[in-house]
């Protein structure tokens, strides 16, 4: 229906809902006032929260998105006229489609490096328009002279100083005819080539299924060397997207690996891995008390103060390490759940350290010490993240910090909520008793994956606080399902932090919604500062397991979603024909019709039109999941979501029932009233 039509079943919903109230109070003057004057007190004391929550916030971020007023600062026509206007001193890279650079790279390349070379090809001559025909690659035994781009180390490569390189960083330097892309190790140059490609070439590498490659036929360079170091040595943002396509080297998202998002880079062993080392069907039958165990009687953690347990585990170690002899990190943790061991010795341990890490921490030690070439992870997690008292880690241990309490309105930085400051202490207090700490946080709402979730800007100052405490690895977790809540935009941005967190996370934004959505970007940076503003001047906090409701008076309520609708169906608009923007934008037009379908209101109609629109549209983009565990979407549009819909009826059906009764009452009040004034009237002579 149309915005008229939709707020007249609105109006249509609310007269028939309360009609016989409202024609109740046109009958009698008395009871009118009774009435008021009860209605009045209802609404002063439901104010009261309204009013309080007008109050102003504590800090929750440095800064707040405004992605409107960075839309102008990048233009493709603009950047072609600057890459064009060059001077005698500058380099001469390409002229009208045109250039006479080749890519060099060693003779005794691996396939990365080979790969990388023509990775840089491609993409340069998309950029000058040359379809192909120009910077040819070659090895540097059939070098023969001329302009060229250095990729790895070559010899020609021997004088430039790369000591100013960083974990898995890249240097630039261009001169007049040579160009070189360096890495510490040949193997992680695609970073430079990707680095190189969006510093000085403005490409954006925005989805797994699309690039932003500008068109520069004639390019100057001014003579130049620079290096690019990560903030945080390893870096992984947990989406489905980042592992598709290669997406994640474009990303530098060192801790990816291709095609399958649940493995990490460099691990062995990664989380939750107690019973990889002492298997339940292997051991459980002869000892028992080597775990704990659930209400069902199930095996649920070890007993990590049983003395034979460690020889076991070492044993283990040892053996998958030598299967796996490339491997960094190696993890022993806890299993995912709340059942731990409460033995003798293990409660007299908690007791003593305050922390179940009490019982974790020396298993991990004395495995750091049998290991030293080594890094050996657990997971500070559930009941044990916090840390024991009087105790250390070994320089080889990582403790994986897991604030899996906490929320994403407020910086960890600041600590100004309960759950925030929490978290504040956990990372500090890790920080001073280990020198290899990791934060594994969680970016999105697992319990509604598709629902609008505007966390964008309170990750830099989180970031800044990791980095003040010498935390080199994140894990940024978002979801394994497909084309979830602003997903890609989500991941890009993290990902750009994650290597640089001093960019302007508000420029990056505008700058990644013009190339992906041209015409409509206006629209979507209004969209996602409105949302932004009214969460942040508004809510009370963004847990990871909200629903729409708790947010019906802050920023998804029904007034906002409007406005959302609105926006989103104004940037299809502007995107005329252009099917593919359409369809990046139908991705967010599904969130803001799930917000709808679960407002807290009866509005049957308005919900069940989104719903309509909302199944249409999962099905074209293949969305599987609406929580992390539970219904599949199928089984989301088949039955659960026709349900809230019957429940909808339901409920307004009974309001008109008790409506009805509330008049029929006030009615028969009013009668009784009328007869008993009748009856003290004097009689007339």
């Amino acid at each position: 229906r149309s915005s008229a039509e939709e707020a007249a079943g609105a109006e249509q919903t609310d007269f028939v809902l309360f009609a016989p109230i409202q024609m109740f109070l046109g009958r009698e003057g008395t009871m009118k006032k009774v009435l008021a004057a009860v209605l009045s007190a209802i609404l002063l004391i439901t104010a009261v929260p309204a009013l309080a929550s007008g109050e102003e916030h504590a800090v929750m971020s440095s800064e707040t998105l405004d992605i409107v007023s960075h839309l102008n600062d990048y233009n493709e026509e603009e950047a072609r006229k600057a890459f064009a206007e060059g001077s005698a001193e500058e380099i001469l890279f390409a002229k009208d489609g045109s250039s006479a650079f080749c890519i060099v790279y060693p003779s005794s390349a691996s396939e990365t490096v080979i790969a990388a070379a023509q990775e840089l090809s491609k993409y340069l001559n998309q950029i000058i328009g040359a379809g192909g025909t120009m910077f040819p690659v070659v090895p540097e035994s059939a070098f023969s002279g001329g302009p060229f781009i250095s990729l790895g180390h070559t010899a020609l490569a021997a004088d430039v100083d790369t000591s100013g390189i960083r974990d898995d960083g890249y240097l630039v330097h261009l001169d007049y005819r040579e160009i070189y892309i360096l890495t510490a190790d040949d193997e992680t140059i695609f970073n430079g080539v990707y680095g190189f490609l969006e510093d000085k070439m403005d490409c954006m590498f925005v989805r797994e299924d699309y690039d932003y490659v500008p068109q520069f036929p004639t390019i100057y360079f001014e003579p130049q060397t620079y290096v690019s170091n990560p903030d945080f040595a390893w870096r992984k943002v947990f989406q489905y997207e980042v592992a598709q396509n290669g997406w994640y080297r474009k990303l530098k998202n060192n801790g990816a690996v291709a095609e399958d998002i649940e493995q990490n880079a460099g691990w062995g062993t990664w989380c939750h891995s107690c019973f990889t080392f002492v298997p339940p069907e292997e051991y459980q039958a002869t000892h028992p008390e080597y775990f704990s165990y659930n209400e069902a009687g199930e095996p649920a953690q070890l007993c990590l103060t049983n003395p034979d347990i460690y020889p076991i585990i070492e044993s283990k170690m040892a053996q998958l390490m030598a299967q796996e002899p490339d491997k960094k990190y190696w993890d022993f943790s806890l299993n995912d759940n709340y059942d731990y061991c409460k033995c003798e010795n293990c409660a007299r341990v908690l007791e003593e350290t305050g922390s179940m890490m009490g019982t974790m921490l020396p298993i991990i030690n004395k495995l750091a010490q049998r290991f030293p070439d080594k890094i050996i992870s657990t997971l500070a997690y559930f009941y044990n993240e916090s840390v024991p008292q009087g105790m250390t880690c070994e320089e080889n241990v990582n403790i994986v910090l897991c604030p899996i309490n906490t929320g994403q309105l407020y910086s960890y930085k600041f600590g100004n909520s309960e759950k925030a400051l929490k978290t504040k202490q956990l990372v500090e207090q890790w920080s001073a008793v280990c020198q290899s700490l990791m934060i594994w946080d969680y970016v999105v709402d697992f319990q509604n994956l598709l629902m609008p979730y505007p966390n964008f800007d309170v990750q830099k100052d989180n970031h800044d606080f990791y980095i003040e405490n010498h935390v080199r690895e994140v894990f940024h977790q978002g979801s394994r399902e497909k084309n979830d809540e602003m997903a890609r935009l989500r991941a890009y941005v993290l990902s750009r932090q994650l290597w640089d967190n001093s960019v302007d996370v508000s420029a990056v934004i505008a700058k990644y919604l013009n190339v992906t959505y041209g015409p409509a970007a206006e629209y979507v940076a209004e969209y996602m500062d409105l949302m932004n503003s009214e969460l942040k001047n508004k809510a009370e906090d963004l847990d990871l397991y909200d629903s729409v409701w708790q947010h019906s008076s802050d920023y998804l309520s029904k007034k906002n979603n409007d406005r959302y609708l609105e926006l989103i169906n104004s940037a299809i608009d502007a995107a005329g024909k252009d099917e593919r923007i359409i369809s990046y934008l139908e991705e967010i037009k599904i969130n803001v019709l799930y917000a709808v379908m679960n407002e807290s209101n009866l509005l049957y109609n308005r919900k069940k039109d989104a719903f309509s629109e909302f199944s249409s549209l999962v099905n074209i983009h293949d969305i599987e999941q609406p929580y992390e565990v539970g219904a599949t979407m199928e089984e989301y549009i088949s039955s659960e979501y026709p349900l809230v819909l019957r429940n909808t009826a339901l409920k307004i059906t009974a309001c008109v029932a008790a409506s009805v009764l509330v008049a029929g009452i006030a009615a028969g009040i009013v009668l009784a009233v009328k007869k008993t004034r009748r009856k003290k009237k004097p009689n007339s002579i």
